[in-house]
């Protein structure tokens, strides 16, 4: 929501009907029931009478930040109700010390492989919201090559072995024109280690461009060869998503027993291009974001994902986040989201 769009929102609503919204918002999180007026009335922050509450309910509905489900006389939060209280009305609750222990002791554990650590990131994630964690890997075109290797295997097939500075490894399965020996791989690999070391994959990628656009009579044929193994192993992939307790939001009242949108829901998280889409618009922005209902474009009306990237060395190379209903609650989720980010920004460099 851009900052414009907050302030007429917040120009809308006077004092009253925003302890009215940010009342209703907090009983639906925690009950998932139509809130009435009679609760929230009751609540000391709001103090007012039932008819005053059923008129500032109405009005809130007729502005669009609340509904009314069938015939029921409680009314619910809307998307554009909760994005108003996570803008506006949100007050964030730090971590419990043995949360933040659990999110340091486990990121450490599963320290030494990076592939391990988002796996472990994703179940961290799960385990204090209940609901389904997500971790896109570092992406690779962030990464410093360290090295690269070469595997000899049958059929005239090769496998290509990137390792990263941040301990990253990725295979790349490749098959020979011609056959090669192994140790005429390894003078490949030396030769392409001099020349794409330290260099990240977009670059390495350009530098043996350019070597293989120079004149071939000034190449050998081994390093002609090397030089197009190496193009071919440096090609770019998308990093892998890492999900965790996607069953969780079956729990969610708004989806048991609906089958349609059960599978709705599933296809969607099965889809990971759409996923990293999403995790990708955290790391551009730098910044957490959330994404209620339909502003994710991958989800039903009643989910949110709240987002945020993390970094190795002070550059953002990933993000990870949390999928669960509309009524979260946010006030616990994104501190959880934010400390996780940092921690696995942290653990990577401690690690590299």
């Amino acid at each position: 929501m851009s900052a414009r769009s907050q302030r007429q929102g917040q120009d809308v609503l006077d004092d009253r009907a925003r302890r009215v919204l940010s009342a209703i918002v907090r009983d639906h999180i925690e009950s998932g029931e139509p809130v009435g007026s009679h609760a929230i009335a009751r609540r000391p922050e709001v103090d007012v009478s039932s008819a005053t509450v059923r008129a500032v309910m109405a009005d809130l509905e007729d502005l669009g930040y609340l509904s009314k489900p069938h015939t029921s006389a409680g009314r619910i939060p809307t998307q554009r109700g909760y994005r108003y209280y996570v803008d506006a009305l949100l007050r964030v609750k730090q971590p419990l010390p043995e949360e933040r222990e659990q999110i340091e002791r486990q990121a450490h554990q599963a320290a030494a492989q990076v592939d391990g650590l988002m796996t472990a990131a994703s179940r961290i994630l799960h385990s204090l919201t209940r609901h389904a964690g997500v971790v896109a890997s570092p992406r690779p075109q962030s990464e410093r090559l360290q090295r690269i290797e070469f595997v000899p295997l049958r059929e005239g097939r090769v496998l290509a072995v990137l390792v990263a500075r941040s301990g990253a490894v990725r295979n790349r399965l490749l098959t020979l024109t011609q056959s090669a020996s192994a140790s005429e791989l390894e003078r490949a690999a030396n030769y392409l280690n001099s020349l794409i070391a330290d260099l990240t994959l977009p670059e390495a990628q350009a530098r043996l461009r350019k070597e293989l656009e120079r004149d071939r009579r000034e190449l050998d044929e081994l390093r002609a060869r090397a030089l197009s193994l190496g193009a071919e192993a440096v090609h770019l992939e998308q990093p892998l998503v890492h999900i965790e307790g996607q069953s969780s939001l079956l729990e969610e009242k708004g989806l048991a027993g609906d089958v349609a949108k059960i599978r709705a829901l599933f296809k969607a998280l099965e889809e990971k291009e759409s996923l990293l889409r999403v995790l990708d618009r955290a790391l551009e922005a730098e910044e957490l974001r959330i994404f209620i209902g339909a502003e994710s474009g991958i989800v039903e009306p009643d989910l949110a994902i709240v987002a945020a990237p993390y970094r190795l060395k002070g550059e953002v190379v990933g993000a990870l986040g949390v999928i669960g209903p509309t009524r979260m609650d946010y006030s616990r989720v994104i501190p959880l989201v934010e400390l996780t980010a940092r921690t696995i920004g942290m653990t990577l460099d401690e690690e590299r």
